[in-house]
């Protein structure tokens, strides 16, 4: 069933990955011998959800300038290139999974004519609402929107915390949300009119929880509704 919450999104892992390249760079901070080419001291794989801007870091040694490349245009490599000397590998990636498949890219890293690589997982939830925005007049009503998805089971709706006290939730408390795996529609949700002159914005999100409290936004969708009118303000 996909619940309704009014919640600001947790952070996501860079800063738990940060901390952790830096308690690493502590560890190896005092090897200052060269490594043969290149060695990668972090783990060599990642994975990373499906939406854009994930990133993953990994933190590597080189006896000599260096070149990452990926394989896959959906993973960016941030800085391709530098000198000699212990350095982080970022990559981000550039685009949505929505294949439904989990999918690989292959980082490589070269220095002094040796090669190693890391790979990069990209995960395969996704939801996507079938529109970018949703408008309704001052007299409010039903908010008709479908969206697909294939995590029925963990997905959540969220919205702005402004956003809420308009919103009423019309399912009875044995009701089942009209949703299959790939589609589904947010038919249960009436906006209650706008008495006030100036017109309502937010934003309602398709999110999964990865534990901990926190979530991981999928998709996100506008929402407007104009303001009130007084009779001497409306246009003849």
């Amino acid at each position: 069933m996909v619940q309704l919450f009014v919640r600001t999104f947790a952070g996501m892992k860079q800063m738990r990955l940060l901390i952790a390249a830096a308690v690493v760079l502590l560890m190896v901070g005092c090897l200052q011998d060269k490594v043969g080419g290149v060695k990668v001291y972090t783990d060599p794989s990642a994975e990373l959800y499906s939406i854009p801007n994930q990133t993953g870091l990994f933190l590597f040694h080189s006896s000599g300038p260096w070149k990452a490349t990926s394989s896959e245009p959906w993973l960016q490599v941030l800085k391709a290139s530098g000198p000699g000397g212990t350095d982080t590998l970022k990559v981000m990636t550039t685009e949505k999974n929505l294949t439904g498949m989990e999918r690989t890219a292959i980082v490589t890293l070269e220095a002094d004519g040796e090669m190693c690589t890391v790979d990069v997982k990209q995960r395969d939830e996704y939801a996507e609402f079938d529109q970018d925005q949703f408008s309704l007049g001052a007299e409010g009503g039903m908010l008709e929107v479908t969206f697909r998805t294939n995590a029925p089971d963990s997905l959540q709706l969220y919205v702005t915390g402004t956003l809420a006290q308009y919103l009423e939730d019309t399912r009875k408390k044995d009701s089942t949300d009209t949703r299959t795996e790939k589609t589904g529609k947010l038919n249960w949700l009436r906006v209650l009119p706008n008495t006030d002159t100036i017109a309502r914005n937010g934003f309602f999100y398709l999110a999964i929880g990865i534990g901990n409290n926190n979530h991981v936004c999928l998709d996100t969708l506008i929402f407007h509704q104009d303001a009130f009118q007084p009779d001497s303000l409306k246009e003849p």
